[in-house]
């Protein structure tokens, strides 16, 4: 798949599934409970940072880039109990691989994006993506270490 990219797409995306990869190893190993267990006076979770992760996902490459309707998650970071840590996981990994799919048929990080009248660029669009998954990504090293004393990548 990313053959079709260009070099920095593929080095932009490369970051990004690093940071994906992140985020889910920080579920691995715990309980519903724990995933949904706050340690912040936020609220905010592991189960639902995944949540909002795959509405970030859905929003920026289904929406804005490819300008379709977002499919996916829920910008709360409240997860209805009824959903599983599994099908949680389950649906970022698809809203990754769409988003993956969606880049690499544009391709090239020049390629316009409009967003809000706004025409920027597909390197834009990532960067943005990047920036989002990196500031939950920390928000859920943190969390774990609080839960389980877990650190690390």
């Amino acid at each position: 798949m990313l053959r079709s990219m260009t070099g920095e797409v593929q080095q932009l995306c490369a970051v990004l599934d690093g940071l994906r990869a992140g985020v889910l190893k920080k579920l691995a190993g715990l309980s519903e409970a724990d995933a949904r267990r706050s340690t912040v006076d936020s609220g905010t979770n592991l189960a639902g940072l995944i949540q909002h992760l795959t509405f970030v996902e859905s929003l920026w490459f289904e929406e804005i880039v490819a300008g379709r309707k977002a499919t996916r998650g829920k910008r709360s970071m409240q997860v209805d109990p009824t959903v599983s840590l599994k099908d949680l996981r389950a649906d970022y990994r698809a809203a990754c691989e769409t988003s993956n799919e969606i880049v690499a048929s544009i391709g090239d990080a020049d390629a316009p994006v409009t967003r809000n009248g706004k025409t920027h660029d597909l390197r834009w669009a990532i960067l943005a993506v990047i920036g989002e998954t990196s500031r939950h990504a920390g928000h859920a090293d943190i969390i774990r270490e609080q839960i389980d004393g877990t650190t690390g990548r």
